[in-house]
């Protein structure tokens, strides 16, 4: 699963995260993704870039993920004999503060892209 931000007015200007990325990143521009949707207005963008500037410069640390990862064991019956196997069900490969970093300022030059183009971002 997945969340795109997308400039209304030129929708190929977008950005797609892993939902718990996009939630972190958004979540420090203090939007709740929980609908799975949104819209930030062309009127809010300005209080949004000024939430990444203070996450960057803030004296709290960016926030950041471990690693998480599930196997699926099954029996299988080879030639008589049963065999346990085991395999990779979920794997989330985490994001470190360098990562949530980076997001925040993709996400600081789509807003000013979309605040130049007089445009909303939706996210989905």
């Amino acid at each position: 699963m997945s969340i795109t931000l997308q400039i209304d007015r030129q929708q190929d200007i977008n950005l797609n995260y892993n939902n718990r990325n996009a939630t972190l990143v958004l979540g420090l521009l203090n939007i709740d993704v929980e609908a799975g949707f949104g819209r930030i207005a062309l009127t809010e963008i300005p209080k949004a870039r000024r939430a990444i500037l203070v996450a960057l410069n803030g004296a709290t640390p960016l926030p950041s993920a471990a690693q998480e990862f599930e196997f699926a064991t099954t029996v299988i019956d080879q030639a008589g004999m049963p065999t346990i196997s085991r395999s990779l069900r979920y794997l989330d490969t985490g994001i470190d503060q360098e990562g949530v970093e980076r997001r925040l300022r993709e996400v600081a030059t789509l807003l000013a892209q979309a605040s130049a183009l007089q445009s909303d971002v939706s996210w989905y």
